[in-house]
């Protein structure tokens, strides 16, 4: 750590993301077994209607059939160039981020990593395609093609440490593979892209969120939206989100720190209370019914959130009559805190 005091905008940027991250520290989940449960039968049984028609996912050998080489530094320096998270870095930061790359080549239908493995580095398309797929019920279901000039595998850097999907090259590709140590050393030394790197993190976690079964009943247009119109917010230790009594809508998503609930006492008796934590969300719809909060919602230290205000929820329920069933769909895929206070888990968001 640094000697001095950091300054605010610079204690967010320097407390939210290191690459890579050890695994966090696993906590009771606040959804109720039962709801869990009832959710994994209801999720497998749309997903054999949604995928019959898909193949299984086959095992791909444990022998990797591609080329791998040490990348020319100048292809890795153009590689980087293409990736709009690196754009208008200085040159020497990317010679340095490309030290070490390696290039591979990957024949058609080869897999380039595959779910659950351990993520140590990132990798941008050369050449070529990949898909990238997630194995469900034993199929695999398609999330999105990578083409020339993306990267792929960023967020598993600092999410667990693990691929959240597998990549398999759609004809032959050509990739290279950057380091995870590397990204580590630039991010410590250059503010403009770990600002960067915090943005994508908090967009894919709002991407997953949004994609959720939460809001099945919300068109692609409303929903993409409704990401535009979440907002950082940042907390101080001990600043509070909802007092007692008030009467409000909100939908926030935990990025970094946590947030405490904490039920009004009875006479000698301890406050009851609940931490939604990052990669969770909280869902708020006192306001829909005018009910007001029994909840002091308080930040216990720093923390950030993304978080869709009073008013703009409001806005958009105008819009989209489908965002008014919010508070009955809620039940079946969060946990109910309070009359109106919901909380649950994003999932691991894709690559």
């Amino acid at each position: 750590m640094e000697s001095s005091q950091p300054s605010f905008a610079s204690r967010e940027v320097r407390t939210r993301v290191a690459v890579p991250v050890e695994p966090a520290a696993e906590k009771p989940s606040l959804i109720p077994m039962d709801v869990m449960e009832d959710v994994e039968r209801e999720e497998q049984v749309q997903s054999a209607e949604l995928e019959a028609s898909t193949s299984p996912l086959p095992v791909p050998d444990e022998v990797p059939l591609f080329t791998e080489v040490e990348a020319d530094p100048e292809v890795a320096l153009f590689a980087l160039t293409q990736v709009g998270l690196f754009k208008n870095l200085p040159v020497p930061s990317l010679e340095r981020l490309a030290r070490g790359a390696r290039q591979l080549e990957i024949p058609d239908g080869e897999f380039l990593f595959v779910e659950g493995d351990e993520a140590r580095s990132f990798y941008v398309v050369l050449e070529g395609t990949v898909e990238v797929l997630r194995q469900k019920d034993g199929r695999e279901v398609a999330l999105r093609h990578a083409n020339r000039g993306e990267a792929l595998g960023l967020f598993g850097l600092f999410s667990a440490q693990l691929r959240a999907a597998s990549g398999r090259a759609i004809g032959d590709c050509v990739v290279i593979e950057v380091w995870g140590e590397r990204l580590q050393e630039l991010l410590d030394r250059d503010d403009v892209l770990h600002s960067r790197v915090l943005q994508m993190h908090r967009e894919r976690l709002l991407e997953s969120f949004m994609a959720s079964r939460l809001f099945g009943d919300v068109d692609s247009i409303a929903r993409a939206r409704l990401i535009g119109r979440f907002a950082n917010r940042s907390l101080e230790t001990n600043e509070q989100v909802m007092s007692p009594g008030e009467v409000s809508n909100l939908v926030a998503v935990v990025t970094h720190g946590s947030l405490v609930l904490e039920e009004r006492a009875r006479p000698g008796e301890q406050p009851r209370t609940f931490e939604v934590t990052p990669g969770q969300f909280l869902v708020i719809t006192g306001a829909m019914s005018g009910v007001p909060s029994r909840l002091r919602i308080y930040a216990p230290e720093f923390a950030t959130l993304s978080v869709l205000s009073h008013r703009d929820l409001n806005e958009l329920l105008g819009d989209y009559p489908a965002l008014r069933t919010l508070p009955q769909r809620l039940p079946a895929h969060a946990n109910q805190l309070d009359r109106h206070v919901f909380c649950g888990t994003i999932g691991v968001p894709g690559l």
